[in-house]
């Protein structure tokens, strides 16, 4: 059950295995070195790995959720508890907790079930490692936290940002998409959960919920863009958190890694053929 993949080091691979809950070491040729079994415990259960430290340890949040309280419709965004898992898969201490994801609690069909959804246009935090430290990007807000490996708070980064609105079109396409996605059949089902929806925020997020980390640890954060854009615009941040400027990519592009001088991703055509795509980088003197 491969979950998990990360450039560790210079020359090595970090696979998470979810359903064994190991993670394996494998050179640049793909020879496995070792394994580590990560420990469930009553503080963190089921393990999801979110990235690593040079030490060999790793950041991870709970990979299991518990709807609590009674159902009624309504918006939720519980706590991310962030753990760092030593390199032994067994120690295990508490980083914080964050803001997490934003979800809609709707019904689900008939017998009183509900089920969470994401919130649409709504907030989120992206998280991310490396080095001796970690990333925290709440959205809600232009600011990515940084902290050292064991939770100290060493800067924070902010970006006076542009605040869209989202309009009646922005609605009206989200929600011919969900009707896009179901059969004639599911259409009044769609219907009733797309009226059933809380209200919508009025402003996109301040960014899109997605940073990298490259491997001089410049921090790329993804800008919101206008809805059916072919571009995707990412706002590159120095190691000591200094605005440096923008780079525009595909907006299909999934970005894999980042080096020194490469873009490593996966872009998606229209027929949603994939490509595996390197995108040379020359940095500013």
């Amino acid at each position: 059950s491969l979950e998990w993949l990360s450039r560790y080091g210079t020359d090595s691979i970090l696979a998470l295995d979810a359903r064994n809950q190991r993670v394996s070491y494998f050179d640049a040729e793909g020879n496995l070195g070792r394994s580590v079994r990560l420990i469930s415990t009553v503080q963190l259960a089921f393990p999801r790995i979110l990235g690593a430290f040079s030490d060999g340890s790793f950041m991870a949040t709970r990979g299991t959720y518990q709807l609590g309280g009674d159902p009624p419709v309504r918006v939720e965004r519980p706590a991310e508890t962030l753990f760092r898992i030593g390199a032994d898969g067994e120690s295990v201490s508490q980083l914080g907790d964050f803001p997490g994801l934003e979800w809609v609690i709707v019904p689900s069909g008939p017998g009183g079930r509900f089920e969470r959804r994401r919130r649409p246009f709504g907030r989120e935090t992206a998280f991310a490692a490396a080095s001796d430290r970690f990333y925290v990007a709440d959205n809600r807000t232009y600011e990515i936290r940084v902290y050292s490996a064991t939770g100290a708070l060493l800067k924070i980064i902010r970006k006076q940002g542009t605040v869209h609105s989202i309009t009646d079109a922005d609605i009206r396409a989200f929600e011919d998409s969900i009707l896009r996605r179901g059969s004639e059949a599911e259409r009044p089902q769609l219907l009733d959960y797309i009226e059933l929806l809380p209200a919508h925020p009025r402003t996109y997020p301040a960014f899109a919920a997605e940073i990298h980390i490259d491997a001089d640890l410049y921090l790329w954060v993804r800008e919101v863009v206008p809805a059916g854009s072919q571009q995707a615009v990412w706002s590159v941040f120095s190691d000591e958190g200094r605005f440096l400027g923008t780079v525009e990519l595909p907006a299909r592009l999934r970005i894999f890694d980042i080096g020194t001088d490469y873009i490593l991703g996966l872009r998606r055509d229209d027929f949603d053929v994939e490509y595996l795509e390197m995108y040379r980088v020359r940095r500013r003197p």
